[in-house]
């Protein structure tokens, strides 16, 4: 289990974007372009949707340096979490061990990856505003709560003419500059909810991507 946790840490520290962990309820306060975000990403489905299950990759200079398979009941909040050396399985809604906490941590920065347009309904403690951009539209999202595994990050998300997020620069908790910027791209459409399969950086040197995706419904 070391092991795990070791690759774990690396990954997660890697891409810089282990967002706290929040309670997913949809909020009445979440500003109008937010909202139409979340819906144009499939929001209305996701009461139906009973295991959703999808891989995260991480590829650096064409070599892969990590891969983690997850298995999620978002009704239950029961997950599992498979890598080339371990399993681990656990309830969101229980009391957590430090096993579990590390999954949980390498579970709420990769479901962020996901689907962030969902988070912008969803997450509590948070203040959503749009700045004006050379780039079109923008949503940016700062935490302001003290809870979760890294209060304080800001993500600033460029959306296009259809609502759908094409870029995001992540700002941690004090940084005026971004310590990363990556693409959306490659959206494909799981049984209404549509995901971005594909997060590059400007230089193409690194690339954060999803396999194995599936959305069952009930």
């Amino acid at each position: 289990m070391n092991k795990y946790i070791l690759l774990s840490a690396i990954a997660v520290a890697m891409i810089s974007c282990k967002q706290e962990e929040s309670k997913e309820v949809i909020v009445e306060e979440t500003p109008e372009l937010a909202m139409q975000v979340a819906q144009n990403s499939g929001l209305d489905q996701w009461s139906d949707v009973k295991q959703l299950d999808f891989t995260f990759n991480i590829e650096r200079n064409g070599e892969k340096m990590a891969s983690r398979q997850w298995q999620w009941n978002p009704q239950t909040d029961q997950v599992t979490l498979t890598t080339a050396t371990d399993t681990v399985s656990y309830n969101r809604n229980q009391q957590l061990d430090s096993l579990a906490v590390s999954a949980d941590r390498a579970f709420i920065n990769d479901v962020y990856w996901l689907v962030p347009q969902f988070k912008l309904a969803w997450d509590t403690g948070k203040e959503i505003t749009y700045p004006e951009s050379t780039e079109g539209d923008m949503v940016q999202v700062q935490y302001t709560g003290n809870d979760g595994y890294t209060p304080g990050d800001r993500y600033d998300m460029v959306i296009d003419n259809n609502g759908m997020i094409t870029k995001w620069m992540y700002y941690p908790k004090g940084e005026t500059n971004p310590a990363m910027t990556t693409s959306f791209e490659d959206y494909n459409d799981y049984q209404g909810i549509k995901i971005a399969t594909n997060h590059r950086t400007p230089d193409g040197a690194l690339n954060i991507y999803f396999t194995d995706v599936n959305v069952t419904k009930q």
